[in-house]
């Protein structure tokens, strides 16, 4: 599991012919507390930019009796950050298994543009989303007894958060069909050097993630469980010509290219096969998408990784 001083490392010698590498980590619990930045379940971008994370507790208090009239997946209102507002307009709401317990979470997004229905599910997409096209969100994680335990604020210079009781969510409407009610602060509230409040109504009919074709051991035996497998394990044993086989030819060239050495070096952090958990593999035509699951008593991080069929034989596309 990383520490502060291996991420703090790679955020200063990342190879940057490898930041669009597309396989992501996210970490949670204790291990997230060690790194410098870190957001909801600590998305950390482990290969394409190392960017943005946080985490936060916040107290939650349920009411009634909002009056305000909205159209179902809509919003209304914002976050002012130094004086500066962004009016958050668009709201998600989905439940899926929580990275560390598996236990049944519920996430509310507030953007302020429109999510792909891809990234609406997917925590990893929403990053690339930001990345891309600098969508903004506001991201609040409930647990399955619908208390609110934490918040993530994605939108500069604020990507940071913190406990305070002056976090509030009054509810309307918690089902497992649709969200509705009012988040805001007590006011305006400090976060290190920054001043910010946020008010903001929504109603949300709950989407449901796309399952996965196939996870657990039975994904370790498909064509792309062993192909992520080989990989894992050449990775951690910096076997370049182990992973020459195994990745699509544009980023094997790059194992000979003047930052091999320290991307070899950086993959030697890769998850264990022999003790991770295959969480979930979805499988589109020739593309497909792993997440590799490492969990321990100190929390959990979680990978992505991409692959290509190429010439009738799975590879991993960076």
């Amino acid at each position: 599991m990383p520490n502060k001083a291996w991420t703090e490392k790679l955020l200063n010698s990342r190879p940057s012919i490898w930041r669009s590498f597309s396989a992501f980590r996210v970490l949670s619990g204790n291990a997230a507390a060690n790194s410098p930045r870190m957001d909801r379940e600590n998305v950390m971008n482990g290969f394409q930019c190392w960017r943005r994370a946080l985490a936060t507790t916040v107290v939650v208090a349920f009411a009634s009796g909002l009056s305000l009239t909205l159209a179902q997946n809509s919003a209304q209102g914002g976050i002012t950050i130094n004086g500066a507002k962004t009016e958050l307009r668009y709201a998600y709401a989905f439940t899926q298994p929580a990275l560390s317990s598996k236990k049944p979470e519920t996430t509310l997004v507030l953007a302020d543009k429109p999510l792909s229905p891809k990234a609406v599910t997917d925590t990893f997409e929403r990053m690339s989303a930001r990345n891309r096209d600098g969508v903004k969100t506001l991201e609040f994680t409930f647990d399955d007894s619908k208390t609110l335990t934490s918040v993530q604020f994605s939108i500069d210079p604020m990507n940071g958060g913190g406990y305070s009781t002056s976090y509030k969510v009054d509810m309307e409407a918690f089902t497992d069909k649709a969200l509705k009610g009012r988040t805001y602060t007590d006011g305006e509230q400090t976060m290190f050097k920054d001043r910010f409040s946020f008010d903001v109504r929504f109603d949300v009919a709950m989407t449901v993630p796309r399952a996965p074709d196939v996870s657990g051991k039975a994904a370790w035996s498909t064509p792309q469980g062993k192909v992520i497998a080989e990989y894992l394990r050449a990775a951690r044993a910096g076997d370049k010509a182990g992973l020459k086989r195994v990745l699509i030819a544009e980023r094997a060239k790059d194992l000979d290219g003047p930052q091999a050495a320290q991307i070899l070096d950086f993959l030697k952090l890769s998850a264990d096969p022999k003790t991770a958990e295959f969480d979930g593999l979805t499988i589109d035509g020739d593309s497909a998408e792993a997440n590799i699951a490492e969990r321990t008593k100190d929390g959990a991080s979680s990978s992505r990784y991409k692959l290509q069929r190429v010439g009738g034989v799975w590879k991993v596309a960076p």
